[in-house]
């Protein structure tokens, strides 16, 4: 929501999941063993795991010379806990969006593993630039197809809108509605302000939130993205008000962490109090 500065509420998980740097595989660099990128070592191979057999219930006595199936060794519950850790890692990085082969699905796992092992593949630094190089090439598409999906349903969204009786359009672009006007005065462009809100992007998402913490924080409204600035002027002390902004008021073409390029924004302010109005500034 701030301009120009990175969301003070990205959860350290989740700035781990997105900055992970390949720096950070190399410690104690000198003394981890090293390995070959090469199939071949069966050694550091993952196995694949096989398809589940079709199971269909016993008719009778197992035939003679052929073993019963023993069900699968149960998970323990920390075990469980790390499934859904190394589910959330890939999950939150998208990786399923590049429709990975077979063998490179295999591949990336391989990589994990070597990285939770703490050892090194050999030559690694020197190829980093082939990496990247892949992986402009294999997400460029995946960008452009959720880009128009998404721009596509921003302008769904914002037609709805227009429709509203009780949401009200600005000359600027922005949709806002007044859940409680609230009682007390009005904040200006310069003022301070104590708030609770939540921020969420049209599917959902939720980038940003004062749940959790104690209590309203402050935000300077010189410090907003302009939708925000703006429509924070329309609701008084005391009161819930809306947002609908586009684009073009918020971020724009800037991708920020959890903020893709040309989003539309969404949040719903309560104002607790204005605490600070400085005069606006005269030139």
């Amino acid at each position: 929501m701030l301009k120009k500065t990175t969301s003070a509420f990205v959860s350290l998980l989740l700035a781990l999941t997105l900055n992970v740097s390949p720096a950070l595989l190399a410690q104690d660099e000198d003394a981890a063993p090293k390995i070959s990128i090469s199939f071949a070592d069966d050694d550091e191979a993952v196995a694949e795991t096989p398809a589940s057999p079709d199971v269909t219930p016993p008719t009778g006595d197992t035939p003679t010379g052929e073993t019963e199936k023993k069900p699968a060794p149960q998970m323990t519950p920390e075990e469980e806990l790390f499934l859904i850790y190394g589910w959330f890692l890939f999950h939150r990085s998208q990786v399923d969006l590049l429709e990975l082969t077979k063998e490179e699905k295999l591949a990336l796992l391989r990589g994990a593993a070597v990285a939770i092992d703490r050892r090194i593949i050999d030559g690694w630094e020197d190829r980093m630039p082939e990496v990247t190089a892949l992986m402009d090439e294999r997400w460029a598409p995946v960008y452009e197809r959720m880009q128009r999906e998404r721009k596509a349903q921003t302008v769904e969204l914002f037609a709805a809108l227009a429709k509203e009786e009780n949401i009200k359009k600005t000359s600027t672009g922005l949709f806002y509605e007044l859940i409680s006007e609230g009682t007390g005065k009005f904040p200006n462009s310069e003022s301070t302000v104590a708030v609770e809100f939540v921020a969420t992007l049209i599917d959902g998402t939720v980038f940003e939130t004062t749940e959790g913490r104690e209590g309203p924080i402050p935000i300077s409204l010189a410090n907003m993205v302009p939708g925000v600035r703006e429509g924070l002027q329309y609701v008084r002390e005391g009161g819930i008000i809306k947002l609908w902004v586009p684009a073009s008021l918020g971020f724009g073409s800037e991708e920020r962490p959890g903020i893709p390029a040309d989003s539309a924004l969404l949040f719903e302010f309560t104002v607790h109090e204005v605490v600070q109005t400085e005069p606006a500034p005269t030139e």
